[in-house]
């Protein structure tokens, strides 16, 4: 029931929607970049260099990113909602505490895992993956490490005070830009594969520096007065009791979200691994969304849950995930319906093997944005531990699935393990989140429009196979046809709530673009 009136509920509830759509609007923008510019980049070493060497640099860099994800233990959620927690609780002394410990153990556990990968990445190598040439790009990456947990601790912190614009710069952006600026330096000059794996830790490493440089010379408030010296050590023992259960959870996703590649790194051969990881990028434009509003999203409704605010919790579920369908559902049917056009002008020819992957992670990722911020929105209320207990089942299970259908199915079992894993962990995660807040996403304003719109696309998908050769340069204008058909259906079936003229405004204002045609649409069909 949306009300008619700012009650004081209503109020919160358009603020709360308002910051989300500022601060997701800004994450999202920066995120689309930093994937293109990244997409970019592994498309040139996909397109320059041998699959077995593209596969030898995505087993790398999975292997660095659960590396990293373990380092932060926890923390890069852990410290952000704790911070946004006591902002609530106006605990200044806390967050204080909470600043200062995040640092310091980000940059102990930095240091014991670089020295830990960078002494045993041959036997991983070798004994593992049966590949001696790993080696090197382990040594190489695990330097890396130290400064790439420092990256998520420090984005984390600014996350917890509400800015999202340092996470958008350093993380998203300059990150990603720098390795790509390198790997064109590195194609004109000596296209060596070494030197891309170099170039790689190199622009982590400088991120890092030049994050540093800013916080020095802007001297943020959130910086100046942080001691070790003046907190209560309990501070510390609270954060990490709060954090671990969240690192397990990020281990347990990371499980669930590179198990494939790594167990198709074992059972099948590096070149394999490269057919796959050609698809596999793919899915964070889908996803891009949600994490670009879960970024904003946790530290936001930690607040609202501090203050028992459950309803305004509810509605901005609800009304933020029908806008993720809405955002989201045009590409994942472009990515199921095209996925050979897709993977043949990206990646060439000899990548169209991995179209039906493709296809099956489109899916997977897709109804993960159709089950909300399901996962953050617990974290918020504290549920921790169900959260490490349930990613822990699906990842089991993950790696169970991808244990029995690689051999036989190669790609496309491990694509399906690992939707099936990932529906499951939603689909157990939206249940809880049901149980003790009777917040769900699946209302009619969010479920009418995504069927007539599944029809409307099959259709024309049918149609333009019969008559027509789809080749590349079709696809943005049967992209922007399907998003604007997805609009229709949205005003057919009257799936407008009030909430999302509030949403319009926000986004209105936060951009400087003109949306009161839209806005003037959307009041005639209510």
């Amino acid at each position: 029931m949306v009300m008619d009136e700012e009650s004081p509920d209503a109020t919160i509830l358009n603020e709360t929607l308002q910051k989300v759509a500022k601060g997701a609007s800004i994450v999202f923008v920066g995120s689309v970049i930093g994937i293109i510019v990244a997409f970019v980049a592994r498309v040139l070493i996909a397109r320059n260099y041998t699959p077995e060497e593209y596969g030898i640099f995505s087993l790398g860099f999975v292997i660095l990113s659960i590396c990293t994800i373990i380092g932060t233990l926890g923390l890069q959620d852990g410290t952000a909602r704790q911070i946004a927690y006591y902002t609530g609780k106006k605990d200044e002394r806390k967050i204080n505490g909470i600043i200062s410990y995040s640092l310091l153990l980000g940059l102990v556990a930095g240091g014991i895992l670089f020295l830990l990968l960078f002494f045993s990445s041959s036997l991983i190598s070798e004994k593992f993956f049966h590949l001696p040439s790993l080696s090197y790009t382990l040594k190489i990456f695990s330097f890396a490490i130290p400064f790439f947990i420092l990256l998520y601790i420090f984005t984390a912190i600014f996350r917890g005070f509400g800015s999202v614009k340092e996470k958008v710069i350093f993380m998203d952006f300059l990150r990603n830009l720098l390795f790509l600026l390198f790997l064109l330096c590195i194609l004109w000059f000596t296209p060596s594969f070494k030197w891309v794996v170099l170039s790689f830790s190199a622009s982590i490493i400088l991120t890092l520096a030049l994050l540093l440089i800013y916080i020095i010379i802007k001297n943020p408030p959130i910086f100046s007065k942080i001691s070790i010296k003046k907190v209560n050590h309990s501070t510390g023992k609270e954060l990490l009791l709060f954090s671990l259960p969240l690192l397990f959870v990020s281990i347990l996703y990371l499980i669930m979200n590179w198990t494939d590649t790594l167990m198709l790194g074992y059972y099948k051969t590096a070149k394999v691994v490269g057919l796959y990881n050609a698809a596999l990028p793919l899915g964070p434009f889908i996803s891009v969304a949600l994490s670009s509003m879960l970024f904003v999203y946790m530290p936001i409704v930690s607040e609202l849950h501090a203050k028992n605010q459950i309803y305004e919790m509810k509605r901005s579920y609800v009304v933020l995930t029908k806008w993720l369908s809405a955002v989201t559902f045009p590409l994942a049917m472009i990515f199921a319906l095209f996925p050979y056009t897709v993977l043949n002008f990206l990646f060439g020819h000899k990548y169209i093997l991995a179209g039906t992957a493709l296809q099956i992670l489109a899916f997977g990722f897709f109804i993960n944005n159709l089950m909300g911020p399901n996962g953050a929105t617990l974290t918020a209320m504290g549920k921790t531990k169900f959260l490490m207990k349930v990613t822990f089942a699906a990842a089991c299970i993950n790696v169970v699935l991808n244990a029995l259908l690689i051999p036989k199915y190669g790609i496309n079992g491990a694509a399906f393990a690992t939707v099936t894993a990932l529906i499951l962990i939603n689909i157990i995660r939206s249940i809880k989140l049901y149980s003790i807040s009777k917040i769900h996403p699946l209302e009619r304003n969010i479920l009418k429009p995504l069927i007539l719109c599944g029809l409307i696309f099959f259709t024309i998908y049918i149609v333009t196979k019969k008559f027509l050769i789809i080749t590349f340069w079709m696809l943005p204008i049967i992209f922007i046809i399907f998003l604007v058909l997805y609009g229709i259906s949205l005003l057919i079936t009257k799936s407008f709530d009030k909430e999302d003229i509030e949403m319009l405004t926000a986004i209105e204002n936060k951009t400087g673009i003109n949306l009161s045609l839209i806005r003037r649409a959307i009041k005639r069909f209510e």
